[in-house]
């Protein structure tokens, strides 16, 4: 599914303040819009060490996403 040019910018603005650390009230949003993108209802994973790459999938599909728009 397609963003908004609105949520569009929400990302690009959530997805710049995010390094090597996700914030913990970020992640809800990041994993909700990796999901709606997909069109898919994957279970959101812990925000514990080992759920490390599930959490590097979504922001770098995100990082994707962005680049191809």
């Amino acid at each position: 599914m397609e963003l908004t040019p609105e949520q569009l910018q929400e990302l690009k603005d959530t997805l710049s303040g995010i390094g090597a650390y996700l914030p913990e009230n970020k992640a809800p949003y990041i994993w909700d819009t990796f999901n709606h993108i997909r069109n898919e209802n994957e279970p959101r994973p812990c925000l514990c060490g080992s759920s490390g790459g599930h959490w590097k999938r979504a922001v770098d599909f995100l990082h994707d996403y962005i680049k191809n728009k």
